[in-house]
Parts: C-alpha cells; structure tokens; sequence
C-alpha cells in the first residue's frame, strides 16, 4: 500500500484557487468603481455643456427681445414668455454698469442643480445685463437620460460581460468538486471510483491526487480483508483435510499388508499369475495412494527445521549423486558447475537437499533421451544462488505461473505436491525460487538463499 505520509509540491502562488478568487474581486470592483467614475466624468461634462448651450441660448433669447423692445428695461417678469421653453429654471436678469466686455461663459455648483452665468449682452442704448440661469435637475429623469448615452451603455455592457466572464470561470473552477462530491456519494455505496485527473492544478489538483490515494487504499483494504477472508476459510478446510487424511492413512495401511500377505500366499501358485497381477495393480495404486496423503501431511503439517551450517557446494553434489542413476537410466546428461566455493549457509540439510531434489528429478522427467539437466551455483552480494536448466519442452507462462500450486501438475502420474513442497522449504529459510521458461527450450529454475545468517521459520500448517 501507498505510504499514509505522500505529499505533493507546494502550489504555487499563480495557481492558487483562494489567490484566483481575490484576483477576480479586485478585478470586479475595479471595473465597477472605474465604469462608475467614467460614467459620471463624462455625464456631468455632458450636463455642464448642455446647461451653457441653454444659457447661452437664453441670453440670445433676452438680447433678441430687448433689441425688439428697446423701450423697456430687462424685467424677468417681462421675459417669463420667452423663457419658458427652457422648463424648470430660475432666471435672474441684472443690468450692470461695468463695461468691460466678457464672453465667457463660467459654470459653478450650488444647492438644487448647476448655476451658469452667462455674462454680456450689448443692446443699443443700454447698460450691459448679466443672465443667471439655475437649473433644477430632475433625478429620474436624467438617470433616464444618463443609462440611454451610448458611453454608458458601453460601460454597463462591458461590466455585465466581466460578470458573465467570473461566473464562467468560477463554475468551471468548482467543477472538479462536484466531481469529487458524485464521488463520496459512489464511496458511500461500496464502489471505488477514482475521480479522472483532468488539466487542472492549484489545490484541486493536490485535492484529487489525495483522494485517488485514499480511493487506492481503500481498494488495497478491501482486497486484504478478501485474502483474509479466503485464507481463513483454506486454513479451515485444511485443518478438515488434514484430519481427513491422518484417518485415511490407517485403512490404507491396513491395505497394504493384506495385499502383501496375498502376494506372498499366491506367489506359490502358477495358476495364479492373472490373480497376482490385480493384486500387484492394487499394491501399486494403494502405495500412490499413500504417496498423496503423505505429501498432504508433509505440506499440512508444521515443518521443525534443524539448521546447521554447511557448504553449499558439498550438499548439492550429494544430490547430483543421488539422481545420478536415474539420470543414466532415462539416457539424459547430467552435469554441473558448481561456483559456490567454501560458502556456508546456516540451512537444514535434511529439507534443503528434498527441495533440491525436487527440483532436479522434475527436470529429469521432463528430459528427453539425450537431452541434459546442468546444475549451477554462484554467490552474489547479498545470496547464494542455485540454479537447475533442463532441455525439455518448456511450459506456457500460463502453466508456469501456477506449477508451485498444490495438487496442479502436468504429468499423468504426478501429486502435484512437490514443487509447492520445495517453495515452502525455501520460503522458510528466507529464499526464493523462481521459474523462467520458453516454450521448446526448456526451463530454468532459480533458488535464492541469504547470504546472512538467517534463522530458518517454523511455518504453522493446518494440522
């Protein structure tokens, strides 16, 4: 399982989701607070100038009426007619003494609206007169007036749109939790789903990487608690199994003897020769029969190793002795080439030699007839190695993969309890054995022993 403490690099600052956030406020109210004061900048320039083109308009008004009545004095009560067009306006008309001639046009604020004052309007034979227009400003109508500018509806479209933008960000942001919500809900019900590592990064990245993990250890926790389970339930049968077997060797022994107490009662008669073939067929299946429940037992039962400390080289030339017969009654080559030296390993000899042998008369009965079984030994840094090659016709990767399970052989006559006899051998002094095979080219296994001083294991066995 994954290491509970994995972390991940820090997120940077511009891939941040909490500094992305703040970004898009500032960059919210920026637009705001900007649009806003464009907006008033130019309405107001726009209301000022509007006001100076009326007052300049009235004062045009005034000279014309005093130019058509220069009898009468500029009296705003006089010039009520005139002025009326102009809507909600004070008008205050003044005749000055001063005749100094100013033709600007100057605008100031005060209560109630804008004042502009328009100065200098000359009609023959009087004194020149100052126009002072207040305009009154009528809030909804001008707001009206203000959002129909096309300048203000650029601004306002342009804030919508910026709006429009975060909101489409935001979402897409978020996206990958409620991706990882629907997720929780999944888990919640007992399925395992990892979230998809899409092309984001920040936080949610992190975030997803974490729950994946999580998502993978629950996985691994389950598939434990399943092993458990099933180990459970084998360690059950084969305490059953083994019990079963203990009763079934007594009666096959029982047989055994009666076979061979008829054996010795017909072997006198010459009549009874098809008599004695059955029996003989009888004694042989029986004694596989025993065979069977005996490598049961041999893998059931708690193995008490005896270690002691010796050469490798000197226990593997007592095998190579021991099949060495056998070798030459199939016709196949045996040789070796041995390399392990004065190397001593603290091993029981006893299983060691049975695991080996194993291994060797396994590739003797696969062997053709002038085909060879070489033995190797070596010693790496850290093991001492034994290696067993045999020119026979190979195994699938499918067979190979399971030809140290129990009772599974490819040989009509075989248990299929040997080679799982020789891994728990080896596992138990802390090795390994491995397979390696081509299919036509044979097959090479490989056992691995420590080269430090290891206490051999007492497996517990169902018993």
């Amino acid at each position: 399982m994954r290491a509970p403490n994995a972390t991940y690099p820090p997120v940077r600052w511009y891939n941040s989701l909490i500094v992305r956030v703040i970004a898009l406020c500032v960059i919210l109210v920026l637009c705001l607070f900007g649009s806003v004061s464009l907006v008033t900048v130019h309405y107001i320039h726009q209301v000022i100038s509007d006001m100076e083109a009326q007052t300049l308009a009235m004062a045009g008004d005034v000279k014309l009426w005093m130019n058509e009545n220069p009898e009468q004095s500029p009296d705003p009560e006089k010039l009520k007619g005139p002025l009326q067009k102009y809507g909600d306006v004070t008008v205050d008309i003044k005749q000055v003494d001063d005749n100094t001639q100013m033709k600007n046009v100057v605008s100031q604020f005060v209560e109630g609206g804008y004042l502009v004052t328009a100065y200098q309007i000359d009609y023959p034979g009087g004194k020149p007169v100052i126009i002072t227009a207040q305009f009154h400003i009528t809030p909804q109508t001008e707001i009206v007036r203000a959002f129909k500018n096309r300048y203000i509806l650029a601004f306002t479209t342009g804030f919508l749109v910026t709006i429009v933008l975060m909101v489409v960000f935001i979402a897409r942001t978020l996206r990958p939790l409620r991706e990882l919500s629907d997720s929780c809900a999944q888990i919640s019900e007992g399925n395992f789903v990892p979230v998809e590592a899409k092309n984001v990064s920040g936080e949610i990245r992190n975030l997803e990487l974490t729950f994946n993990r999580m998502v993978s250890a629950l996985q691994e926790k389950e598939v434990v608690e399943a092993n458990l389970r099933q180990a459970q339930r084998l360690s059950a049968l084969g305490s059953l199994a083994a019990g079963i077997a203990h009763d079934v060797r007594n009666p096959l022994n029982a047989i055994k003897l009666l076979s061979s107490h008829v054996l010795d009662t017909l072997n006198g008669d010459p009549d009874s020769a098809p008599a004695v073939k059955h029996v003989q067929t009888i004694r042989s299946e029986v004694d596989r029969l025993d065979e069977i429940v005996g490598g049961f037992l041999a893998l059931a039962k708690e193995r008490e190793l005896q270690p002691e400390e010796i050469r490798i080289d000197a226990l593997l030339e007592d095998c190579l002795r021991l099949v060495r017969q056998d070798a030459e009654a199939r016709g196949v080559r045996l040789s070796s080439e041995l390399r392990a030296g004065d190397t001593r390993l603290q091993v029981d000899p006893k299983q060691c030699t049975r695991a080996v042998l194993n291994v060797l008369i396994n590739a003797l009965e696969v062997c053709p007839r002038d085909g060879r079984v070489r033995l190797f030994s070596r010693v790496t840094e850290t093991h001492c190695q034994i290696e067993i090659r045999d020119d026979g016709p190979g195994l699938t990767k499918e067979v190979a993969e399971r030809v140290f399970d129990p009772y599974y052989t490819t040989k009509p006559t075989g248990t299929g309890l040997g080679l799982s006899i020789t891994r728990g051998i080896i596992e138990e002094h802390g090795g390994s054995i491995e397979l390696s095979c081509t299919p036509g080219q044979g097959c090479q296994a490989l056992i691995s022993l420590p080269l430090q001083s290891h206490t051999p294991l007492t497996v517990p066995k169902a018993t």
